[in-house]
């Protein structure tokens, strides 16, 4: 869209048929929603996604540890808040607006077989919805096709990182969690089962809660997704009030990882979001990262399709986007992760004091909201050359 807004001639090959509404990405941080001024979608996103002005950090057996609240940032940002936002209606919405520009095509059910470059432009060899091989050239190409991206394995560069021993289990509830005095967002830690839980628009007020727990065992999908095994999940975190069962609308697991590819750059061809970088996704930054990179790269393209720049600009992407993915995105996660996991008792009392401390302090939480919310790896990009 961003690219489309400036005239240039845009072909997206996807490899759905529709876009997936399964329960993906939905935190929106405040840098990213100045950033999406820029293509003129932030208006429709605030009618339609989910204020969430405070987050609390808590400890599942003592309760609320610590509380931001994200309007001590006003002073600096219009969008003091996280936006919650599905990543399935958002993508939608950004498909919806690209179908209608005329040099535009969009190329659904498709997979991309092989990429190719010269100093002229890049071609793809893809499959498409009949199995039929077909070719596609272009000046440049973007790769935005996830931690498995086939653009990336054809450039042969490298992916490294670690992948987490245990898995992550999502299960969405339309209970509504906030008459109980959690917020729209909540890190819940513990030494044995750790706990996140998030508040999403759904169809409408109060929205939907997924809660987020570590599984660590080998059962298969079925074993985990169990009924009553699932049901017990939430219950020993929270038993219901009235003693009810919770109403469980879906269940998903997947493997986490924590990677960084060794360039977001070859050539005329550019890889964004998962495919430069995975994350676990505690923080809520690895969708923030990802439209980052793309506003990014697209700003670029369009200086030298224009020709007020050469390609040298180019390696710019590289050193900005994958300096702050390694030293913000895959940092912050880690520790994320790290805090709400923590074993030692001792660590865990005094990560536990530190950030109660300074949520209580308006500087020191202006500070520590100033980093989870992106505005410092914003700055950090942006002032690398």
């Amino acid at each position: 869209l961003a690219l489309l807004n400036k005239d240039i001639p845009v072909t997206l090959i996807d490899s759905y048929k529709d876009v997936p509404t399964d329960p993906r990405a939905s935190t929106f941080h405040p840098p990213t929603m100045e950033l999406l001024e820029k293509i003129n979608v932030t208006k429709e996103m605030l009618e339609k996604g989910l204020i969430v002005n405070k987050w609390q950090y808590r400890d599942r057996k003592k309760g609320i540890v610590a509380e931001f609240d994200l309007e001590i940032l006003s002073d600096i940002t219009k969008y003091p808040f996280r936006l919650h936002f599905e990543q399935h209606k958002y993508a939608q919405m950004l498909l919806n607006k690209v179908s209608n520009f005329k040099i535009c095509r969009v190329i659904k059910n498709s997979t991309v077989l092989k990429t190719y470059q010269d100093s002229n432009g890049v071609s793809i060899e893809y499959n498409d919805n009949d199995s039929t091989l077909k070719k596609i050239n272009g000046k440049f190409l973007i790769g935005c096709d996830g931690g498995k991206s086939i653009v990336r394995q054809n450039l042969g560069v490298s992916f490294n990182g670690l992948t987490f021993e245990e898995r992550f289990l999502v299960l969405t509830t339309s209970f509504n969690f906030k008459p109980y005095g959690f917020s729209g967002t909540c890190y819940i830690s513990d030494p044995d089962e750790w706990c996140s839980i998030f508040n999403v628009p759904a169809n409408g007020p109060p929205g939907h809660w997924r809660l987020v727990f570590p599984e660590s065992s080998n059962r298969t999908k079925s074993e985990i997704f169990n009924d009553l095994e699932c049901q017990k999940k939430i219950q020993d975190f929270f038993p219901h009030p009235e003693s009810k069962l919770y109403d469980i609308l879906h269940k998903n697991i997947y493997n986490v990882h924590q990677r960084i590819a060794g360039k977001f750059r070859v050539g005329r061809i550019f890889l964004c979001g998962d495919a430069a970088h995975i994350n676990n996704p505690l923080g809520g930054m690895g969708l923030n990262f990802g439209i980052h990179d793309a506003m990014n790269i697209a700003e670029k393209i369009y200086l030298v399709w224009t020709k007020k720049d050469n390609e040298d600009i180019f390696d710019k992407y590289d050193r900005q986007r994958r300096t702050v993915a390694e030293e913000y995105l895959l940092a912050q996660t880690a520790q994320n992760k790290k805090d709400l996991e923590e074993k030692k008792t001792d660590q865990r009392i005094k990560r536990q004091k530190y950030l109660s401390d300074i949520s209580k302090d308006n500087t020191s939480a202006k500070a520590y909201l100033m980093k989870t919310a992106m505005f410092e790896s914003t700055k950090r990009a942006n002032e690398i050359n």
